[in-house]
């Protein structure tokens, strides 16, 4: 559950000491629980810095005895002009990894209400897991060709880049000449003013499929091979290239530019990869997928605590392969969801942003009640590539979560909604 201790804290401690303008406070949370303070104020003038630390230390042993203090910076307003010393800004667009994530979900009382961004064109889909085998991929090929065969043009990532599979999943023929790798890394080591040889035509292939109104095109990680292999091992995600623009923005210009889709559904790689970071840190939306057991539950929920600091990011929850559909197997998936959604109840104070303000349809709705649930199917277990004929009904209601308006899809993204569906 998160607290909101952390909210409490600043506001006594700026009632304390922010009693005019500029005097100034920060509070940082480290993720390992350590408090990191700087209070800038004129209530210091005339104290040594053992009395501003014993100040200090009496006001937050009063409020929280057992949190353990790191680095505590205190001024006076005069001390801190010498030093030139300015206040942080806060800034959740700032994210590019995990850590990044981790620190401002630990610090909710940094987090400042935030006017709803625009919805970014194309859509970008992430679907994603904390662990491997739970379907994701399957989905992803299934939720693909409905969304096509409904008229959209359809982009498919591949962003699991040390373990891809998306080319082989399509059975993509012919493949590609290269793959994002390819083109990541090329853009990565490129000397200043030289232009990439490898285009972002040539990063992609198209999946031909019958009465079809819409058209599927399929990025490759890229091929297979000891060259890849080094590749992969020597990109970072948060490599800045073309001034401040990151390797997928790039990436996502260019592929707008010379496809315009409607959607971007990326695969992403399991577990806290760096990859894995940056394709939900880009996304309008995230479907996580799990199997219903402890370790998934467990990582689940750390990562959907990971994420609240994205404010603007939509998730939805799966539940796939479920081997048991009988009422006792149901009911563990309504246990396990319903812990998941009431690990990260919202902040509730007035002077902070609430994120808890839902439509009464959405209030309406238990969180028990009507998670999705693909059950395990032998036909995809055995299949070589996908999709299978005859199944897609399984993964139609995630392709509706997929298939909104602009409005309902607004309407989600505001509320940081984690829904169960």
């Amino acid at each position: 559950m998160q607290e909101n201790w952390q909210v409490s804290l600043k506001q006594h401690l700026t009632e304390q000491y922010v009693r005019k303008s500029p005097e100034w406070l920060d509070v940082n949370i480290s993720t390992s629980g350590l408090l990191n303070l700087t209070v800038v104020s004129d209530r210091f003038v005339g104290l040594s810095m053992p009395d501003r630390k014993e100040q200090i230390s009496t006001l937050l042993q009063s409020q929280l005895p057992h949190l353990s203090p790191g680095f505590i910076s205190l001024y006076t307003l005069q001390e801190a002009e010498s030093l030139n010393l300015s206040q942080p800004q806060f800034n959740p667009n700032s994210a590019n990894t995990w850590q990044d994530l981790a620190i401002q979900a630990a610090n909710p009382q940094n987090q400042l209400e935030l006017p709803l961004q625009e919805l970014r064109t194309p859509r970008t889909i992430t679907f994603y897991s904390f662990k491997g085998g739970v379907g994701r991929t399957t989905a992803l090929t299934h939720v693909a060709s409905i969304l096509a065969m409904r008229g959209l043009k359809v982009v498919a990532v591949d962003l699991d880049l040390e373990a891809p599979g998306l080319s082989t999943a399509f059975n993509l023929i012919p493949q590609p000449k290269y793959g994002i790798v390819d083109y990541f890394y090329e853009r990565s080591y490129l000397p200043e003013g030289v232009e990439p040889n490898i285009s972002i035509a040539e990063i992609f292939g198209e999946v031909r499929i019958p009465n079809a109104t819409g058209r599927l095109f399929v990025v490759p990680a890229g091929c297979l091979n000891l060259d890849y292999v080094a590749k992969v091992d020597d990109l970072h995600a948060t490599t800045v290239i073309d001034r401040e623009d990151n390797l997928w923005s790039v990436f996502k210009r260019k592929i707008h530019q010379h496809l315009n889709p409607d959607i971007i559904l990326i695969d992403a790689s399991n577990g806290f990869d760096r990859w894995g970071a940056l394709s939900l840190i880009q996304a309008n939306e995230a479907i996580i997928f799990l199997f219903p057991n402890g370790p998934n539950k467990q990582g689940t929920e750390l990562l959907l605590r990971s994420l609240q600091s994205l404010k603007n990011l939509s998730i939805d929850l799966v539940f796939s392969p479920v081997l048991d559909v009988t009422e006792f197997g149901l009911s563990k998936i309504q246990e396990i969801g319903k812990s998941l959604l009431d690990s990260i109840k919202p902040i509730d104070n007035k002077n902070y942003p609430q994120m808890d303000d839902r439509s009464d349809l959405e209030k309406a709705r238990s969180p028990t009640e009507n998670f999705l649930v693909v059950p395990y199917l032998l036909p995809v277990a055995l299949a070589d590539s996908y999709f299978v004929e005859g199944l897609q009904d399984y993964y139609t209601k995630i392709a509706n979560l997929i298939d909104r308006t602009p409005d309902e899809f607004k309407r989600s993204n505001v509320l940081n909604t984690i829904k169960a569906v």
